[in-house]
């Protein structure tokens, strides 16, 4: 019963401070990094810390934060750019789901005998970031697809292709491809360098932690 209500404290702990850091990020120019003609957005790393480390409802809990206040401030600056976050099921409900896939990663990864909870959290967010691209970029093309493909075959012909074919399957995954060419594949690094310097951290306290223990039970 102890180790229960401990686990559920450290879970309530694990969301409430991965929350507050995702709010933190998103509400300044912390949730972005700029590297010469590169920039990516690391907003989404602390739902995936989150699941990792506390579990999926706390996970869930963080990404539902997370899209509270991309919505909060895509409302707040018009669009910021980007009019599509002013929809919620694009805003909040992709960045509530994508910490499922990141969860069943790890999950799966961390059943290999011998498998470093490191490469299974850095795999799981490489999977993840891409997820969450991946879910965007759907619910986008689910709820204004026709405004999409009418401005991407506009911009195919100024370029001479062909788009009597083009289709908005065929458009949804021609922009995932170009996302991944470009910004795409940066914030995937990106996600997998930052949650491996950040686990190994945990994950070695808390291994020496457990060495401790054992030597004062001795």
């Amino acid at each position: 019963m102890k180790n229960e209500k401990k686990s559920v404290n450290y879970k309530i702990a694990m969301t409430g401070a991965f929350a507050a850091l995702s709010v933190i990020l998103s509400v300044t120019p912390l949730g972005y990094i700029s590297i010469g003609f590169i920039s990516l957005t690391i907003m989404h790393i602390p739902a995936i810390l989150a699941t990792i480390l506390a579990g999926l409802i706390p996970g869930m809990c963080t990404g539902l934060i997370f899209g509270i206040t991309s919505l909060i401030r895509a409302t707040m600056t018009g669009g910021g750019g980007n009019p599509f976050f002013l929809n919620p099921a694009v805003s909040v409900l992709p960045r509530f789901l994508f910490p499922l896939v990141v969860w069943l990663i790890f999950k799966a990864l961390d059943k290999i005998p011998k498998m470093p909870k490191v490469i299974s959290g850095s795999l799981a967010a490489a999977f993840g970031t891409f997820a969450h691209t991946m879910l965007v970029m759907l619910s986008i093309y689910i709820i204004f697809g026709d405004i999409l493909l009418k401005g991407m075959q506009s911009v195919f012909e100024k370029f001479g292709f062909d788009t009597s074919t083009l289709t908005a399957v065929k458009g949804y995954f021609a922009v995932i491809a170009c996302m991944m060419a470009t910004n795409g594949i940066w914030e995937v690094i990106g996600a997998v360098v930052i949650c491996a310097a950040v686990l190994a951290s945990i994950f070695a306290v808390s291994n020496k932690k457990s060495k401790l223990r054992k030597e004062v039970e001795d």
